[in-house]
């Protein structure tokens, strides 16, 4: 509230196991949530791209693409509808940051609703009723990861 400055959470999983888990304070005061949400975006992009390399680096095989979870509606349709147009000059680089992991088929982006969406714990206050059901669920997995897609 101070500063004005959104906070950036990601919650990377691999296999349904969750691996690492960033929050930060976003380096830019932005106008809206549509620049905020594309600076977040673009962050995990560039995390996504990291771990795929380190996996590579390791001789895991990856195989097909990523997928990034936003609760930001327009700024998913945004990045993965081809016809989109910029209207926000100063998101300029992050909106072609993550167009071009998703015209790549690296990832793909898909909107989630944010009070589904586990990455949402890292970036907002909850109490322990609103946050307990969605990590109980990646804390607590029933069932074998290897058989999820």
């Amino acid at each position: 509230m101070l500063t004005g400055r959104s906070v950036t959470g990601i919650l990377h999983l691999i296999n349904g196991t969750p691996i690492d888990a960033f929050s930060k304070k976003q380096s830019t005061v932005e106008t809206a949530t549509y620049g905020s949400e594309f600076v977040a975006a673009r962050t995990c992009v560039e995390q996504i791209m990291d771990l795929r390399y380190t996996l590579r680096y390791l001789g895991v095989p990856i195989q097909g693409r990523s997928y990034m979870f936003g609760d930001n509606e327009s700024v998913v349709n945004s990045s993965s509808r081809p016809d989109a147009k910029l209207h926000k000059r100063h998101v300029a680089l992050s909106f072609h940051r993550v167009r071009e992991a998703v015209a790549s088929n690296m990832l793909s982006f898909i909107h989630m609703d944010g009070d589904k969406n586990p990455a949402d714990i890292l970036s907002k206050h909850w109490g322990y009723q609103q946050v307990w059901p969605q990590l109980r669920t990646l804390l607590f997995w029933q069932g074998d990861t290897i058989d999820e897609g």
